[in-house]
C-alpha cells in the first residue's frame, strides 16, 4: 500500500544554514495513508507560516 510524506521548506531561508530547517527541507510527521491526509497535514502545519510543502511518495527503505 502506498504511503505519503510531507516535505516542508522555507523559500526565504533556502541555502542559509542558520535559517529555517537549516536552509534545507524537513519531513514532518510520519508516513500518511493517503495523499489527501498528507496534504491536510501539510496545509495545517504550514498555516500562516512562510513555509511551502510538497507531497511525496514515501520510500519504505
Amino acid at each position: 500500500m502506498e504511503k505519503f510524506k510531507v516535505v516542508v521548506w522555507c523559500e526565504s531561508c533556502q541555502d542559509d544554514e542558520e535559517g529555517c530547517f537549516g536552509g534545507s527541507a524537513e519531513v514532518i510527521g510520519e508516513a500518511f495513508e493517503s495523499w489527501e491526509a498528507a496534504a491536510k497535514a501539510g496545509a495545517q502545519y504550514c498555516g500562516e507560516l512562510p513555509y511551502r510543502y510538497r507531497i511525496e511518495q514515501d520510500d519504505p527503505d
